[in-house]
C-alpha cells in the first residue's frame, strides 16, 4: 500500500459530491506471490484552479466550476497466510465549488470505506493466479442548500434573494421566531462488492506483468428533503410570479436532480499492468484498464448524455532507495473523468461533467517495516 500526496490538474467535479479516486489496488503490480510484507498508507490529496492544466474548469457546460478538492485516506495491508492476504482502506474527502447563481458555494464532506480480502489460487516461478473479494461503503454527508436559483427562480431560504420561502409555522407561534426552510438537504451513499481474478506473469527482459479481470455492483442512494418540493397545496402550486408558476418549478426542477429512488451500478473492467526494473534503484510501472458500466433501476434525465465507457492510464516512475522505502512519482488519466470508479459521482444531474476526461500526478512512497 502506499502513502501519497497527489497534485491534480482536474477532478471529478460534481455539484453536490465529494469524490476522490481509491488507490486500493494501486501497487498490485508490487505484490508477488510470496513477496507480500504488511505496510501502511496515509495518502493525502490535493486540488485547486492552479493545478487545472488541461482547462478543465472552463470546459463544462455549467454554472458549477471546481474550486478545491482534498482528501485523507489510512489503509492498511495485511498478509494472513502464504494464500490469503487483505487490504482495508478509509478514505476522507472535502470539496468546494462555485457558482454563478444561488448557492454561490458548495462544501460537500464524504467517507468511504473497502475492505478486500486476496487469495493466492496457483504460483509458479513464472506464473500466479490470485482472486479477489471485496466491500465497499462510502457516504456524502450531508448537505444544506438555504436557496437554489431554478430558472431565475430563487427558492429559500435566508439568502435575500429569495423568491419563495416557506416557513416554520410551529417556530413562529411557539417561539415567536421566524425560521425559513432551506431549499434543499441533500446526502448520498453507496454500498457495493466487487469480486476479480488477476494473472501475473514474467516476460522476457526482467518484465513483470499482469491482467485482471473483475466485477463491481453498487447501489446508489441519493436522498434529499425539501418542504418546498413537498407542497401540495393547490393554491400555492398555482401561484406565478416572474412569469413561472411554482407547481411547474417543482415539477421540473424534480426531473433534473437525482433519482430519489435507489439504483445499481454494474461495473465490467480489464486490466493490464507491467512491471520494468531499472538497475537495482528505479523501475516503472503501467497499466491500461477499461469499464464498461450499466445500470438498473436507473431514471434517466432526457436532456443529458449518459456514459458507460471509460478508460484509464496510469504511469509511474519508481526509486528505491532502502530494502523498505520505495518513492514514486505517477501520472494517470481517464477519458470519462471517473466513471466506473466513482460510483457515488455520477447521476442524472452530474452526468454532463462524464463527458470530459480526468487527471492527476501523485508523489508518494510505499513503507514495508518489516521487509
Amino acid at each position: 500500500m502506499n502513502n501519497a500526496l497527489k497534485l491534480a490538474f482536474a477532478i471529478p467535479a460534481l455539484a453536490h459530491t465529494a469524490s476522490g479516486m481509491a488507490d486500493i489496488e494501486f501497487s498490485r503490480p508490487l505484490n508477488n506471490p510470496g513477496q507480500q510484507q504488511v505496510s501502511a498508507q496515509v495518502e493525502f490529496s490535493y486540488f485547486d484552479l492552479s493545478f487545472d492544466l488541461l482547462d478543465y474548469a472552463e470546459k463544462i457546460q455549467s454554472r458549477s466550476k471546481p474550486e478545491q478538492v482534498q482528501g485523507l485516506s489510512l489503509s492498511l495491508h495485511m498478509p494472513v497466510s502464504q494464500r490469503f492476504s487483505f487490504n482495508y482502506q478509509y478514505t476522507d474527502t472535502f470539496s468546494r465549488v462555485s457558482r454563478s447563481a444561488q448557492p454561490y458555494e458548495l462544501e460537500t464532506n464524504g467517507f468511504e470505506h473497502q475492505l478486500q480480502l486476496n487469495y493466492w489460487l496457483n504460483r509458479t516461478p513464472r506464473f500466479s493466479t490470485f482472486l479477489h473479494a471485496g466491500l465497499s461503503y462510502g457516504k456524502q454527508k450531508p448537505v444544506e442548500i438555504d436557496c437554489y436559483d431554478y430558472s431565475d427562480l430563487v427558492l429559500g431560504g435566508t439568502c435575500e434573494e429569495a423568491d419563495v420561502q416557506l416557513l416554520d409555522g410551529k417556530a413562529l407561534i411557539n417561539e415567536g421566531k421566524r425560521i425559513y426552510y432551506p431549499a434543499l438537504t441533500t446526502d448520498a451513499n453507496t454500498l457495493g462488492f466487487s469480486l476479480g481474478a488477476t494473472l501475473t506473469n514474467k516476460w522476457i527482459g526482467d518484465i513483470e506483468a499482469y491482467q485482471r479481470l473483475s466485477y463491481e455492483q453498487t447501489e446508489v442512494n441519493v436522498g434529499y428533503q425539501s418542504e418546498i418540493l413537498n407542497v401540495t397545496d393547490p393554491f400555492a402550486l398555482g401561484i406565478s410570479y416572474k412569469g413561472y408558476k411554482l407547481g411547474d418549478v417543482i415539477t421540473e426542477l424534480r426531473g433534473e436532480l437525482p433519482q430519489d429512488t435507489p439504483w445499481t451500478e454494474r461495473a465490467w473492467s480489464m486490466e493490464i499492468g507491467a512491471k520494468r526494473n531499472f538497475g537495482t534503484h528505479f523501475f516503472v510501472t503501467g497499466a491500461l484498464r477499461h469499464y464498461a458500466v450499466s445500470r438498473a433501476d436507473y431514471v434517466p434525465n432526457p436532456e443529458n448524455e449518459d456514459f458507460t465507457r471509460n478508460t484509464v492510464l496510469n504511469l509511474a516512475l519508481w526509486f528505491v532507495p532502502t530494502k523498505s522505502l520505495k518513492v514514486y512519482l505517477r501520472g494517470e488519466a481517464t477519458t470519462n473523468n471517473v466513471l466506473g470508479l466513482e460510483p457515488i459521482a455520477y447521476n442524472r444531474k452530474s452526468n454532463k461533467f462524464f463527458a470530459h476526461p480526468f487527471g492527476q500526478l501523485s508523489l508518494g512512497f510505499i513503507i514495508s517495516p518489516f521487509d
